[in-house]
């Protein structure tokens, strides 16, 4: 049997013969909500923002020493503008699948290796300043949760873990060619106070809405974090893409993290380079400081600014924030955030 199916339908095989006992069932949610003055560098507006707010329920259940099965449902809670049910409960990371001493495997819809390369070295994730302004901008999009995906990690050997997640269509419905799959990897080191991450991603898709053949979106990525000593952290990003919006781009930032106590100040700068006959590189500064009452409860200032060049127009409340701003090209949009994070 092909391994891309031997590994789902084991997985089913399991679920359906679990004992009947009790699971470890707990709630969790996050609730990220700022104050944003907004500038686009035509005008400026005062805004009430929701940033990636969530609630979810994670279950596990063991089976037998050394495995067990476990799922989460996870959604978006949208707290400054509610809406109805399609809009205020858009699924996030939800799964379900075996942990246990061959690795941890996984079905649903949940973010790729790729994408974690960005979430473990972003300093300002869903706020303003977010990377994903410079590097999901301009047709980018390499922080996907990827649809009918499939997950497999394995455990750490040698401070080292793999990881391969298969997505038979990564699009809505039925498929009988699976002409729009795709698959993201990733080999991490962890050891002590260095993390390292290098991943890969291949997005296929046969044609075009005209019929007419589209090469493969690929994308590269390096990320790695350290942690100097008690006080001070750094992180470096690298990423490639290739042949979305039919160009190739190069993208890069550094953060900066110093742990003073009960407050942390931070500073990331992130830059694009112009592709191929185009006046369309980018920049990114961002700074913040964030003071912490007690495990659950934060609040923080931020600041940050893009400078785009003649055709670039670059964002700088984009990624995991909900309020964005419209950029023209040649823009150099602003924003300044008040906000708290509560974790349950």
């Amino acid at each position: 049997m092909n391994l891309l199916y031997a590994a789902p339908v084991t997985v089913l095989l399991l679920l359906a013969q679990l004992p009947l006992q009790a699971a470890d069932t707990a709630f969790y949610g996050k609730a990220h909500v700022s104050l944003d003055q907004l500038d686009n560098d035509i005008d400026s507006g005062f805004n009430i923002s929701s940033n990636s707010s969530r609630i979810g329920v994670k279950v596990s259940h063991q089976l037998q020493p050394g495995l067990k099965v476990i799922s989460q449902i996870e959604a978006t809670v949208k707290l400054d503008e509610g809406g109805d049910g399609s809009e205020f409960f858009n699924t996030r990371d939800s799964y379900v699948g075996l942990q246990g001493r061959y690795g941890l495997a996984r079905l649903g819809y949940f973010d790729t290796p790729m994408k974690k390369v960005r979430s473990r070295t972003d300093f300002f994730s869903d706020k303003v300043g977010d990377a994903r302004n410079i590097v999901a901008g301009a047709g980018v999009s390499l922080d996907k949760r990827f649809r009918n995906g499939i997950h497999y990690q394995t455990p750490k050997l040698q401070n080292f873990i793999l990881d391969l997640h298969y997505s038979a269509n990564d699009a809505t419905g039925s498929t009988t060619d699976n002409e729009n799959d795709a698959i993201s990897s990733s080999i991490t080191y962890h050891a002590a106070d260095l993390l390292v991450i290098l991943a890969y991603e291949q997005q296929n898709q046969i044609s075009n809405p005209q019929g007419q053949p589209v090469s493969a979106k690929t994308g590269i990525r390096l990320g790695t974090r350290y942690k100097v000593n008690e006080a001070w952290q750094l992180a470096l990003f690298y990423q490639r893409s290739s042949n979305f919006n039919d160009t190739d781009r190069t993208a890069w930032g550094v953060g900066l993290g110093y742990n003073a106590g009960d407050y942390n100040l931070a500073a990331q700068y992130y830059l694009t380079e112009q592709t191929a006959n185009r006046q369309d590189k980018a920049t990114m500064l961002a700074l913040g400081i964030d003071k912490s009452l007690g495990p659950s409860l934060n609040f923080y200032m931020a600041f940050a600014l893009t400078h785009n060049a003649e055709q670039a127009n670059f964002n700088v409340s984009a990624g995991g924030h909900n309020k964005r701003l419209v950029i023209s090209p040649g823009a150099d949009p602003m924003a300044i955030s008040i906000g708290s994070i509560y974790t349950f």
